[in-house]
């Protein structure tokens, strides 16, 4: 990641706060065990984790509602994967959904291998720093999912 184009990124993004809080929502769900949310302005103000596996379904709704409060966002950032299958799809499905229904723009984000070995938060801070600068690109109407592997779905016989 250049350093300039994040710094250059966070100043726009700062002269845009000064005029409206201008919030983006991140959704983190390429595991099964667990999802993220974040949402913030040039930087992350509230973040859950969720440590229930198999329950991104359920929950992920839930639990964007409860932190985004009445705020109102400009974009969404979505983990594309690679992943879990499932997890991918609620993510991804769940951010095309709500930037259709919000009418605002939502971009998908692919991670970097080594970004699966950092500490969750770490990682979230990453992620989120890719968003903003995938953000000029986040004019797409929605977030393809990318697989490393075709799906496993079936049992083998």
């Amino acid at each position: 990641m250049a350093k300039g184009k994040v710094q250059s990124l966070k100043r726009g993004v700062a002269s845009l706060e000064c005029k409206v809080k201008v919030m983006f929502l991140l959704i983190s769900t390429e595991q099964n065990i667990h999802f993220s949310v974040a949402i913030g302005t040039g930087k992350i103000l509230k973040l859950k984790t969720v440590n229930k596996e198999y329950r991104q379904s359920e929950l992920l709704l839930k639990t964007i509602d409860s932190l985004l409060a009445g705020e109102k966002l400009r974009a969404i950032f979505v983990v594309r994967g690679p992943g879990a299958f499932a997890a991918l799809r609620t993510g991804i499905a769940t951010a095309n959904a709500l930037a259709f229904a919000w009418k605002i723009p939502v971009g998908g984000i692919k991670l970097k291998p080594e970004w699966s070995l950092l500490d969750e938060k770490v990682k979230l801070k990453v992620l989120w720093s890719a968003g903003l600068i995938g953000l000029k690109k986040a004019k797409q109407a929605s977030v393809e999912p990318y697989y490393d592997r075709a799906p496993n779905i079936t049992v083998k016989k």
